[in-house]
């Protein structure tokens, strides 16, 4: 319960600034109105809130941290990704959950990629493509996805082996999907 309070803090940080204590005042007596006058006194209430959000605005321009443009980091999209869930239905929650694994998988690959880079730069006559492939095994390909995986990321080849370890299992299960698919030609 405390993370999910702690997560809320922007929507909290959203409805302090544009509200005034006399609007909060009168959300503190909203349930002690009588039943009939509440549904009014709630309306009430948000008009005066988005009349003062309106005068706000025009007056300065107000900016919540994580929303600048002008910020010189990246926003964290797993984050909000998360903070997003706490307000989310169940169907939603799955989809932000499938963006959250494909933001890490894309972290892999770049992480995957600087690796290829940096070794490229401490063997640059080195053919990147030869450590990919086992010498024991061939340059033929069985067909069969497993069977092939297993030979790429054998001993024989290390820095396959290397990076088939940096992967978590969902991500070595999706590598292995893609070896099992043909790349679809045009």
């Amino acid at each position: 319960m405390a993370e999910k309070s702690e997560n809320a803090s922007n929507v909290m940080a959203f409805d302090a600034l544009y509200t005034t204590n006399q609007i909060q005042k009168l959300k503190v007596l909203l349930p002690y109105i009588e039943p009939s006058m509440q549904k009014h006194l709630a309306v009430y209430i948000k008009y005066m809130e988005l009349q003062y959000t309106i005068n706000l605005t025009k007056r300065q321009s107000a900016a919540l941290s994580g929303c600048g443009l002008s910020q010189p980091e990246k926003p964290d999209l797993k984050k909000l990704c998360r903070e997003l869930c706490l307000y989310s239905t169940p169907e939603e929650i799955r989809q932000l959950e499938q963006i959250q694994n494909m933001l890490q998988t894309l972290e892999t690959v770049q992480e995957m990629s600087q690796t290829m880079s940096a070794m490229q730069e401490i063997f640059p006559d080195m053919n990147m493509d030869s450590l990919f492939e086992n010498p024991l095994s061939g340059t033929g390909q069985t067909g069969d996805a497993k069977d092939d995986l297993e030979k790429t990321a054998s001993p024989g080849s290390p820095i396959m082996d290397m990076l088939m370890h940096m992967l978590t299992p969902e991500q070595r299960e999706m590598y292995e999907m893609f070896q099992n698919n043909p790349p679809i030609s045009s």
